[in-house]
Protein backbone atom coordinates (compact mmCIF):
# COMPACT_ATOMS: atom_id res chain seq x y z
CA UNK A 1 0.00 0.00 0.00
CA UNK A 2 1.55 3.34 -1.17
CA UNK A 3 -1.58 5.32 -0.88
CA UNK A 4 -2.06 7.16 2.49
CA UNK A 5 -5.75 6.54 4.09
CA UNK A 6 -7.48 9.77 4.83
CA UNK A 7 -8.38 9.18 8.36
CA UNK A 8 -10.22 11.48 10.37
CA UNK A 9 -9.99 11.59 14.30
CA UNK A 10 -13.43 13.43 16.17
CA UNK A 11 -11.18 14.91 18.01
CA UNK A 12 -14.24 15.84 20.25
CA UNK A 13 -14.91 12.53 21.65
CA UNK A 14 -11.24 10.78 20.32
CA UNK A 15 -7.66 12.09 21.01
CA UNK A 16 -6.02 12.72 17.53
CA UNK A 17 -2.56 11.37 19.47
CA UNK A 18 -4.13 8.42 20.30
CA UNK A 19 -4.91 7.69 16.40
CA UNK A 20 -1.88 8.84 15.13
CA UNK A 21 -0.19 6.25 17.81
CA UNK A 22 -1.86 3.21 16.31
CA UNK A 23 -1.08 4.30 12.87
CA UNK A 24 2.49 4.52 13.64
CA UNK A 25 2.72 1.28 15.56
CA UNK A 26 1.33 -0.48 12.36
CA UNK A 27 3.08 1.40 9.87
CA UNK A 28 0.22 2.35 7.84
CA UNK A 29 0.48 5.78 5.41
CA UNK A 30 -1.79 7.88 6.64
CA UNK A 31 -3.23 11.43 6.21
CA UNK A 32 -4.80 12.15 9.45
CA UNK A 33 -7.20 15.01 10.11
CA UNK A 34 -9.21 16.42 13.14
CA UNK A 35 -12.79 17.69 13.72
CA UNK A 36 -11.57 20.85 15.59
CA UNK A 37 -7.98 23.06 15.92
CA UNK A 38 -5.96 21.71 18.72
CA UNK A 39 -4.63 24.20 21.17
CA UNK A 40 -1.45 22.29 20.88
CA UNK A 41 0.70 22.21 17.87
CA UNK A 42 1.24 19.15 15.91
CA UNK A 43 4.61 17.95 15.79
CA UNK A 44 5.00 17.21 11.93
CA UNK A 45 6.57 14.09 10.97
CA UNK A 46 6.85 12.17 7.95
CA UNK A 47 5.27 14.92 5.67
CA UNK A 48 1.89 15.12 7.75
CA UNK A 49 0.28 18.92 8.26
CA UNK A 50 -1.17 19.45 11.82
CA UNK A 51 -4.55 19.43 10.06
CA UNK A 52 -8.39 19.96 10.73
CA UNK A 53 -11.44 19.70 8.41
CA UNK A 54 -12.84 22.96 7.88
CA UNK A 55 -16.68 23.76 7.81
CA UNK A 56 -17.98 26.50 5.60
CA UNK A 57 -19.98 29.34 7.08
CA UNK A 58 -22.65 28.45 4.37
CA UNK A 59 -24.40 24.89 4.34
CA UNK A 60 -25.33 24.11 0.48
CA UNK A 61 -28.30 22.06 -0.25
CA UNK A 62 -26.50 19.12 -0.86
CA UNK A 63 -24.93 19.15 2.97
CA UNK A 64 -28.39 20.42 3.72
CA UNK A 65 -30.37 17.63 2.21
CA UNK A 66 -26.92 14.78 4.34
CA UNK A 67 -28.10 16.58 7.54
CA UNK A 68 -31.76 16.25 7.42
CA UNK A 69 -31.13 12.47 7.19
CA UNK A 70 -28.42 12.30 10.11
CA UNK A 71 -29.82 14.39 12.60
CA UNK A 72 -33.58 13.72 14.28
CA UNK A 73 -34.22 17.23 14.59
CA UNK A 74 -32.65 19.87 12.37
CA UNK A 75 -31.74 22.27 15.90
CA UNK A 76 -29.81 19.01 17.19
CA UNK A 77 -26.66 19.38 19.45
CA UNK A 78 -24.90 17.30 17.23
CA UNK A 79 -24.86 19.18 13.99
CA UNK A 80 -21.65 20.66 14.24
CA UNK A 81 -20.47 16.81 14.46
CA UNK A 82 -22.59 15.56 11.39
CA UNK A 83 -21.43 18.33 9.27
CA UNK A 84 -17.51 16.89 10.28
CA UNK A 85 -18.82 13.73 8.88
CA UNK A 86 -20.68 15.54 5.98
CA UNK A 87 -17.30 16.97 4.81
CA UNK A 88 -15.24 13.70 5.56
CA UNK A 89 -17.47 12.00 2.86
CA UNK A 90 -17.20 14.65 0.54
CA UNK A 91 -12.92 14.43 0.85
CA UNK A 92 -13.37 10.80 0.33
CA UNK A 93 -11.77 10.29 3.35
CA UNK A 94 -11.56 6.40 4.46
CA UNK A 95 -12.03 6.17 8.26
CA UNK A 96 -13.99 8.31 10.61
CA UNK A 97 -13.09 7.40 14.24
CA UNK A 98 -15.48 8.80 17.01
CA UNK A 99 -17.05 8.01 20.21
CA UNK A 100 -20.30 9.67 19.58
CA UNK A 101 -22.31 6.94 20.23
CA UNK A 102 -25.48 8.97 20.29
CA UNK A 103 -24.76 10.59 17.01
CA UNK A 104 -23.07 7.13 14.91
CA UNK A 105 -24.83 4.42 17.16
CA UNK A 106 -23.37 2.11 18.36
CA UNK A 107 -20.49 -0.27 16.51
CA UNK A 108 -22.05 -2.94 14.41
CA UNK A 109 -25.73 -1.21 14.61
CA UNK A 110 -28.25 -0.50 11.79
CA UNK A 111 -27.65 3.68 12.34
CA UNK A 112 -24.09 3.01 12.43
CA UNK A 113 -24.03 1.34 9.43
CA UNK A 114 -26.82 3.74 7.60
CA UNK A 115 -24.78 6.39 8.64
CA UNK A 116 -21.31 4.89 6.96
CA UNK A 117 -23.19 4.22 3.49
CA UNK A 118 -24.58 7.83 3.35
CA UNK A 119 -21.39 9.38 3.95
CA UNK A 120 -19.51 6.54 1.97
CA UNK A 121 -17.03 6.38 4.79
CA UNK A 122 -16.26 3.70 7.30
CA UNK A 123 -17.42 4.76 10.81
CA UNK A 124 -15.09 3.18 13.80
CA UNK A 125 -14.83 3.59 17.64
CA UNK A 126 -11.37 3.61 18.88
CA UNK A 127 -11.07 0.12 19.88
CA UNK A 128 -12.55 -0.85 16.35
CA UNK A 129 -9.98 1.32 14.51
CA UNK A 130 -6.75 -0.63 16.89
CA UNK A 131 -8.33 -4.05 15.38
CA UNK A 132 -8.67 -2.66 11.93
CA UNK A 133 -5.00 -1.34 11.68
CA UNK A 134 -4.07 -4.51 13.11
CA UNK A 135 -5.99 -6.23 10.10
CA UNK A 136 -3.94 -6.50 6.56
CA UNK A 137 -4.98 -3.50 4.43
CA UNK A 138 -5.65 -3.49 1.02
Amino acid sequence: MTDKLGITADTATVSRSSVELILRQHQIPYDLAGTEPVANPIERRGGQSPYHLLLSNHVTDEEETFLDKVLDTPDSDDRRTARFLYVHGREHRAVFVTGNTALFGEPDSAKRGRLARLAGTRILSFAEFERWCSEPQP
